[in-house]
């Protein structure tokens, strides 16, 4: 009796152990590495954007208080009555009422904690309640920021100062009120650090973060802990990390810096470093790492669980798939002998068709070039001159063309048809054809009715007042006529004509209009432009496709700017070498970009 099938193969069972084992390693490896990837990408968006993103606000916060506050010391300052009331010794009682009420409102209206006016006259320090709670002197230290303020010239100044008066810490905004010179009071006002120690703690990250704002010295002069408030950082953080913190204030650097490092718990801690604008402080804030990455935790088991799931599901799929296939592994040799013929036979077609395809190709570059002037002829009528033409394929939808009359007698024209390769190699021996025939019919003087009438061909023959039509073919062209060495008509559409001598390089801009295209009409009038030609003056015609080549360090295109910084830099020299300029310069500039557009350039002396 015989076996009814491969059902117990052992061929399968070892086939399907080796599988399952892949499939786990690499369902464990693209786990691990996505995850892997995900955790670095968080910690660098952390870093660079998150932490930056948390001091920036803390910083605009704290910034834009003092900068009201300065807004408010300053129009105090510079209010002339109280300058006269305190200037007058403040003598006069209706100005005293009024500038003791202006002092209380600011107080009122902007929630400060208090204001004042210190008087360079009489040394009287007056309150936002209209009170005098001093006589500033010199004999008493409390009393020096006043007398340095004075001197200091200085309009505006933030001090952090303990002040006895008032038993409280707060940030003083002192305005010299008066010349810079000889003032004769500082106003300002006051925030209290306690204030701003309780919206810290409004806006505290996490439950293990921290923010200070030290100064120079590693005094903690704000926090969300306000029991913090008086000590030195160098309690609450290690000591290379405080010489750090205290680096970056001394640096007057105005930007973030941002580093991490392990507690003694071991733990890993990420702290910034950030400026508060109008003050010598600085922000650290410090962020305890597990915490903030805690997310990454629930995304790594969700992982897991999405990870095994898809194993076992992929196992049981290929055991069953394995399991009622007839001996798999001899259905797999055949499969793949049945795969290999068809590939070579595919091959043998593609190859075959690709061959039939060059040969037109190549066929098509002969007629193209059978179509444009020959070296000789182009030699025969410039006294001197160079060609650049490099098509993006092996034929392209740039064309040079030249036309000669009588000794001195001739049109030149360089045209952009549209598209690349085959099709627009078509276009531009149909555009050669046209413009042969325009021109035997003797309309030459004025190249503006030759582009007239190369643009109702154009659309004649490709049919572009039927409104069904899909594409929208066309050219750009830049046609002179040259006559003698002293006259040179320029018509152009969509293109320039660039002049250079002695004196200067001149662009002569043709029309906004291309050939042939849906949106010139039939009868749009081109127009001529007439240039005197001087004995040392050249002339340069390009298509597109050189000036908005891309390449250099940003990928940008090379530009006209640098079209025309060429032609300046290379005038002196002849002109064979000018071309061997352009072109080196093109391929330097391109470095490893490909061609993106035919190019053609075409320069000539009269």
């Amino acid at each position: 009796m015989t076996k009814k099938g491969p059902a117990y193969d052992s061929g399968v069972i070892k086939l399907l152990v080796l599988a399952s084992m892949v499939i786990i390693l690499a369902v464990g490896l693209t786990g691990t590495i996505g995850y892997l990837i995900t955790k670095n990408e968080v910690v660098n968006k952390l870093k660079t954007k998150d932490l930056i993103f948390i001091a920036d606000s803390i910083s605009s916060k704290i910034g834009g208080r003092i900068e009201r506050a300065i807004e408010s010391s300053l129009h105090i300052a510079q209010d002339p009555e109280i300058i006269q009331w305190i200037a007058e010794g403040e003598t006069d009682p209706s100005l005293k009422d009024n500038s003791l009420t202006k002092l209380g409102m600011l107080v009122r209206t902007f929630g400060y904690n208090n204001s004042f006016i210190a008087s360079a006259v009489t040394h009287h320090y007056w309150t936002e309640n209209g009170e005098i709670i001093d006589t500033l002197s010199k004999d008493d230290p409390n009393d020096a920021w006043f007398f340095q303020t004075l001197t200091s010239t200085e309009r505006v100044s933030v001090v952090i100062d303990y002040n006895k008066e008032r038993n409280d810490t707060f940030v003083f905004i002192n305005t010299l009120m008066g010349d810079l010179l000889q003032p004769v009071a500082v106003a300002g006002v006051g925030l209290s650090l306690k204030d701003l120690s309780e919206d810290f703690e409004r806006i505290k990250y996490g439950n293990q973060s921290n923010l200070w704002v030290i100064d120079d010295q590693g005094a903690i002069w704000l926090s969300d802990d306000y029991t913090h408030r008086g000590r030195n950082i160098n309690e609450l953080i290690p000591e290379e990390i405080k010489d750090w913190a205290i680096q970056s204030i001394r640096s007057e650097d105005e930007t973030s810096a941002v580093m991490d490092y392990r507690s003694k718990e071991g733990k890993l801690l990420d702290i910034i470093s950030y400026p508060i604008p109008s003050t010598n402080l600085k922000i650290l804030f410090q962020a305890e790492r597990e915490e903030t990455i805690a997310f990454l935790d629930s995304i790594k088991w969700n992982t897991i669980t999405a990870a095994f799931i898809s194993l076992i599901f992929m196992v049981i799929i290929f055991y069953f798939i394995s399991h009622y296939l007839v001996n798999p592994f001899k259905q797999t040799l055949i499969l793949n002998e049945e795969l290999e013929q068809r590939i070579s036979e595919r091959t043998k077609e593609l190859m075959e068709k690709n061959g039939l395809l060059m040969d037109s190709i190549d066929y098509a570059r002969r007629i193209q070039e059978s179509v444009l002037p020959d070296g000789d002829k182009i030699n025969e009528i410039f006294a001197e001159h160079f060609l650049l033409w490099k098509p993006r394929d092996t034929v392209g939808g740039d064309f040079y063309w030249i036309k000669k009359f009588d000794e001195d007698d001739y049109l030149v024209a360089v045209g952009d048809c549209t598209g690349h390769g085959v099709p627009g190699a078509f276009m531009t021996m149909v555009s050669v054809s046209i413009l042969n025939q325009i021109t035997d019919e003797q309309i030459k003087s004025h190249p503006s009715l030759i582009l007239n009438k190369l643009n109702q061909l154009i659309r004649e023959i490709l049919n572009k007042d039927n409104g069904n039509i899909l594409v929208d073919d066309g050219l750009d062209i830049g046609l002179c006529y040259v006559k003698g060495k002293e006259q040179l008509t320029f018509a152009g559409a969509k293109c320039s004509l660039y002049m250079k001598n002695e004196k200067q390089l001149e662009e002569i801009k043709g029309d906004r209009k291309g050939i042939g295209y849906r949106r010139t009409k039939i009868d749009y009038a081109f127009t001529d432009v007439f240039v005197q030609v001087g004995p040392d003056d050249i002339f340069y015609l390009t298509t597109d496709g050189y000036i908005d080549q891309n390449g250099g360090p940003k990928d940008h295109s090379f530009g006209k700017q640098r079209f025309k910084e060429i032609i300046e830099s290379s005038y002196s020299i002849p002109l064979s070498a000018q071309g061997e300029e352009f072109f080196q310069q093109l391929q330097a500039y391109m470095g490893e970009e490909k061609q993106r557009d035919d190019i053609t350039v075409l320069a000539f002396k009269p």
